[in-house]
């Protein structure tokens, strides 16, 4: 019992180390373009800014998911490699829990990325609307 709650503790503290550092990076890129578009243009309301600030998260969104695949990946390669000249057929194989791990973590911090990228881009943008940034 206690093993395997430490296993998933210790799944759960490596999916949360792993996106905290793209979360932060995408997290103050997309606030920065919001004040960006912003000082660039005054006269935009809140509606506008957001739109053109989520033009460009979208982008973002991309880049990082594609991030935190190959970070996971980079990170399981050893294991991985364990798995090339493993007998089993590839259904079986990717069911396997070391598999499951990365497939999990790239998953959750997908999801983390993706609804961060609105939630900020909105946060900075009623934030630079009500501010009068010029």
């Amino acid at each position: 019992m206690w093993a395997l709650i430490f296993l998933i503790s210790l799944l759960l503290a490596g999916i949360i180390i792993g996106v905290l550092g793209v979360l932060d990076d995408i997290t103050i890129s997309q606030s920065a373009i919001v004040f960006q578009l912003k000082s660039a243009n005054p006269q935009l309301k809140l509606n506008e800014l957001y739109q053109r600030a989520m033009n460009v998260g979208q982008d973002h969104i991309a880049s990082m998911v594609n991030t935190l695949v190959l970070v996971y990946t980079g990170a399981a390669l050893p294991l991985l490699l364990l798995f090339i000249d493993n007998p089993h057929p590839f259904a079986e194989v990717i069911n396997y829990e070391i598999i499951a791990d990365e497939i999990v973590r790239t998953l959750v911090g997908s999801i983390g990325l993706v609804s961060a990228v609105p939630i900020t881009a909105i946060i900075a943008a009623v934030v630079a609307a009500k501010s009068g940034i010029a």
